[in-house]
């Protein structure tokens, strides 16, 4: 049983969706349902002689899945080494795109797992993308989740891909580096095959219900008529481009409540943990944010500049926008103290702790 999972991370609705548990599990015994905020663990059932009993599926396990979730570990500021304000030059293409394409042309990646939506539904799904055509062909990150990592075995088994870079927002970010960081010998081959991760700027994001609940019934449309969904926070709106050139606009207020829970206990806003952090805010209207904070990122950024495909704005960043938000986004530390406390509080319950440990950790959380 993967109790560190169950108790900590699932019972307590703290799962980030990320999916990178699915894949790293050992036994294959750990699924994402369709209809589910969280994974689920295959439960299996033997009949031994005349006895019914319940396996325990993850005995003698070491437990990647523990090792490579996010949610189980203590984030602290991840690194910077520069900051730019850029475009791409890419016809068709944003600085992702454009970052992903040279990125495929010098060698440091030879495939890249994507954001896309199925066109019909606008429904969200990954996308496994190993030719410049499929990056630039990618729907783009909508901010309607998917476990976007469950394609890591695909990308890696299916299509014998061994320089891998993954877009997505901070728990995705996270997801990945606990993985580069972890000595589990069964995630050596996630850490021999993942080369860059490109983190997104992110507020939240939002379950499919958001389409089908809210943008078809308020504007009695259909999915397959919007071409992209994106989140203004600036001006806090939810924007709706349709396939027409026409915008609709919800306010971010009304659509909150289709929020994923585990991301009301996520502090990170620009991703901090990836190779490169891309997001709007801090530039101007049609030019993007980069941070870098490896020197993967930064080669990858600078091959990039070097062969034409982005080019370095000459205007700032505007810092105080975007640490705006990373404040926003930090306040909901005290959602992750309260849940410290329920865990604490558990473990009072089972003995593990004494009740003096729990009435301290709850003045503290009353003092702030």
């Amino acid at each position: 049983m993967v109790k560190m999972l169950k108790k900590k991370v699932w019972d307590v609705n703290r799962c980030s969706g990320c999916g990178m548990c699915v894949s790293t599990c050992a036994k294959n015994v750990i699924h994402f349902p369709e209809d589910s905020d969280q994974p689920i663990l295959e439960v299996k059932e033997r009949n031994i002689g005349l006895s019914h009993v319940v396996v325990d599926t993850c005995f003698f396990c070491e437990k990647p899945c523990e090792e490579s979730c996010p949610r189980l570990k203590e984030w602290e500021d991840g690194p910077v080494i520069r900051i730019i304000s850029a475009v791409s030059k890419l016809p068709g293409s944003d600085v992702i795109d454009a970052l992903l394409i040279s990125a495929l042309r010098c060698g440091l990646i030879d495939g890249a797992i994507l954001w896309d939506v199925e066109r019909s539904s606008f429904k969200p799904l990954p996308r496994v993308a190993t030719s410049e055509d499929e990056i630039l062909k990618s729907a783009g990150y909508q901010h309607l989740w998917f476990p976007v990592l469950t394609a890591l075995n695909d990308a890696i088994y299916g299509r014998g891909l061994r320089k891998i870079a993954i877009v997505g927002p901070p728990c995705v970010a996270q997801a990945v580096k606990t993985v580069l960081s972890s000595t589990n010998k069964k995630l050596e081959i996630y850490r021999e095959r993942i080369r860059l991760t490109i983190g997104l700027f992110c507020d939240g994001i939002y379950s499919y219900q958001l389409v089908t609940n809210e943008i078809v019934n308020r504007f009695n449309i259909k999915p397959y008529d919007i071409n992209t969904v994106k989140v203004d926070l600036r001006n806090a709106l939810l924007r709706i481009i349709m396939h027409d050139g026409s915008e609709k606009t919800i306010p971010l207020s009304d659509v909150r409540k289709y929020m994923r829970d585990g991301c009301a206990r996520c502090t990170d806003f620009t991703s901090e943990w990836a190779d490169l952090s891309v997001g709007d805010l801090g530039s101007e209207k049609g030019k993007t944010t980069v941070i870098v904070r490896t020197p993967i990122g930064e080669n990858c950024l600078d091959y990039a500049i070097r062969e034409g495909t982005i080019e370095i704005a000459e205007t700032p960043v505007n810092m105080e926008e975007i640490q705006r938000f990373v404040s926003d986004k930090k306040r909901r530390e005290q959602a992750q103290e309260v849940d410290s406390l329920l865990l604490s509080t558990l473990d009072a319950l089972s003995g593990e702790k004494s009740r003096e440990e729990i009435e301290e950790m709850l003045k503290s959380i009353r003092r702030k």
